[in-house]
């Protein structure tokens, strides 16, 4: 009976230092990823403070400007190339305008062609007879 005592406490022993040995290199193990992934969190945080400083930078008014005159070729509009509303066909809907707000002659306007084109990479919109903007 004391030998089978023993051997049983012995067995019981040796399993649970197993254990006790498999669950410390666990623990060790996920400490070294906890460790890896707070540094991954760090470097991940520097990259962001740093893309929102460039994004900042980058966003900069004169930036903007340069960029839009780039790839954004703007064309300013003259007064006498806008239609007055003699020119615009009566489009009815059932019989009647509909409750669309028109827009009046203000005579204060000056509706005369501009003397000068301005200079620069804002080009002014020519519109020709034909129907073509140019």
């Amino acid at each position: 009976m004391k030998l089978n005592l023993t051997i049983l406490s012995l067995v019981l022993v040796s399993v649970v230092s197993y254990g006790l040995y498999q669950l410390s290199y666990e623990v060790q193990k996920l400490e070294k990823d906890l460790g890896s992934l707070n540094e991954n969190i760090v470097e991940n945080k520097e990259t962001i403070r740093i893309l929102k400083a460039e994004w900042t930078y980058q966003n900069r008014p004169d930036v903007l400007q340069a960029l839009a005159a780039k790839y954004l070729p703007l064309l300013l509009i003259a007064p006498y190339q806008v239609a007055g509303i003699t020119d615009v066909p009566d489009q009815t809907i059932d019989g009647k305008l509909g409750d669309v707000p028109v827009p009046r002659h203000n005579p204060r306007r000056d509706y005369s062609e501009p003397e000068a084109i301005p200079a620069g990479p804002i080009q002014l919109a020519t519109f020709s007879k034909s129907g073509s903007l140019q």
